[in-house]
């Protein structure tokens, strides 16, 4: 039994030593490469503990990566573009160009960064679409094949693996934008009630500050208005926020109407309606335009009621005189309906006095509004009824200030003959005084001498005609 298991024993041994001569190491011969790098010497433990080969990516074509990115996609004219571009490699150089609209190219930067770099660019003046492509080249480690010569026992062969090379690597990137023109305009058109064109109107824009007026036909335009980068985007177009604010001579005052402007398509049909206040609610004469004033001349030349003094009488009353001062100045006189119209052009400041007639206790009311250096001053009424004998005064005062409109009431005959009277006492005492007393003493004098005068008158008499008899004696 031992003898069986030291025979097995000796067998083991001698099998184990056989087969390790078999796979014992030889030693390969270096010989020239078909790649840049020596062959190096394989053996086969080397194989045996060979690296662990990478990925299948890191076997396709090596190339760099590299990004391009804006700050948003839309922008106007004049408008700063921030763009930013990111690389995977050191020390790569790029060049980053803009296609312009008509078909430019024009270079936006050439720099060399070593992972992330921004950079900024003004929007050109030619509204369209821009696109932005970037190139760069860098020196990087990248994963190749590399050939090596092995050899094992007597066999050698060429073996391809896996290895890292500092080779030049490119890529490319590119970003489109839109650019819209800042430039644009809002226009409307304003017309009163009645539906007339309200020529003369000043327009106001509250974000610009700017102004306009309408023409003769009530149209009006901002011609240059320009968008500001504080826009939101309305189906992707840039869009800002205005408010339309109007003002016009002799018409209601009314709030601002707040329109959205788009780039380029700007805000059309900003229309207004005014109602016309140059008189007030209570006389009103908004429903009448100047084509109503036929046979005035002067209609169309004050058809934007500036410049102008409007004096209306309603009532069963006529207008018997209208003086500036003591001057008569009665202008062409306009029947409306029940009203009277004075229009005084080019109407001077002071005071101005109508004359009013018509039946005792006839009552009345007067309105009267003025526009002076595009100053619009409110309207006045006064009503009342006429008194004393079938008329009526009213004075009317223009200022800088406003108008002031009152009526004077004729005073009662006593009252007129009482205070002369008191003035012609107050005369008479006062001289009393002044003379101490002697004013009536003068006129007894006066009546004496009269009387002496006289006398000596008569006495010259009688003595000529004794001359005279004497004279005839002799």
């Amino acid at each position: 039994m031992r003898l069986n298991s030291l025979i097995w024993l000796t067998v083991l041994v001698l099998g184990l030593f056989t087969i390790g001569y078999a796979v014992a190491p030889c030693y390969a011969i270096v010989l020239d490469s078909p790649t840049e790098e020596s062959v190096p010497i394989i053996t086969n433990a080397t194989l045996s503990s060979g690296k662990i080969a990478p990925s299948k990516a890191a076997f396709q074509t090596s190339y760099l990566s590299l990004s391009l990115t804006t700050d948003k996609s839309i922008y106007l004219t004049g408008e700063t573009i921030n763009i930013t571009v990111s690389t995977s490699a050191i020390n790569t150089h790029v060049r980053v160009q803009a296609q312009l609209p008509g078909g430019n190219q024009e270079t936006v930067g050439n720099f060399t960064t070593n992972g992330t770099y921004t950079l900024s660019w003004t929007a050109p003046s030619t509204p369209g679409y821009i696109r932005f492509i970037c190139q760069g080249e860098a020196i990087a480690e990248t994963w190749d094949y590399c050939n090596r010569y092995v050899c094992v026992d007597e066999d050698c062969y060429w073996e391809t693996y896996p290895c890292l090379r500092s080779m030049s690597v490119t890529g490319n990137a590119s970003s489109d934008i839109r650019v819209f023109s800042r430039m644009t305009s809002i226009s409307g058109h304003i017309i009163d009630t009645n539906q007339q064109p309200v020529p003369g109107a000043t327009l106001y824009l509250s974000n610009t500050a700017q102004s306009t007026t309408s023409n003769n036909d009530g149209y009006y335009e901002f011609s240059s208005y320009e968008l500001s980068n504080n826009f939101a985007l309305l189906n992707q177009i840039p869009t800002v926020t205005e408010t339309v604010s109007v003002e016009a001579i002799a018409c209601e005052p009314q709030p601002g109407i707040t329109v959205q402007v788009q780039a380029e398509h700007g805000a059309t049909n900003v229309n207004f309606t005014l109602r016309r206040s140059f008189y007030p609610p209570d006389i009103d004469l908004s429903e009448f335009t100047f084509d109503t004033f036929s046979g005035w001349p002067e209609a169309e030349e004050y058809s934007t009621w500036q410049n102008i003094m409007g004096i209306t009488m309603d009532g069963q009353v006529e207008p018997r005189k209208l003086s500036y001062g003591t001057k008569d100045v009665s202008p062409h006189l306009f029947n409306i309906g029940n009203k009277k119209l004075y229009l005084i052009t080019n109407p001077e400041f002071g005071s101005y006095f109508l004359e009013l007639q018509g039946a005792q206790n006839t009552g009345y009311a007067v309105a009267a509004a003025s526009t002076l250096n595009n100053t619009y001053l409110e309207p006045v009424t006064v009503g009342g009824s006429i008194e004393g004998q079938n008329s009526q005064r009213l004075r009317l005062m223009l200022g800088p200030g406003g108008i002031e409109l009152k009526v004077i009431k004729p005073l009662p005959l006593l009252l007129i003959i009482i205070p002369i009277v008191i003035v012609l006492l107050g005369g008479l005492a006062a001289a009393y005084f002044l003379t101490r007393g002697k004013v009536r003493i003068r006129g007894k004098k006066s009546a004496a001498r009269k009387s002496q005068k006289t006398k000596v008158a008569a006495r010259t008499k009688t003595k000529e005609k004794s001359t005279v008899k004497k004279t005839k004696k002799k």
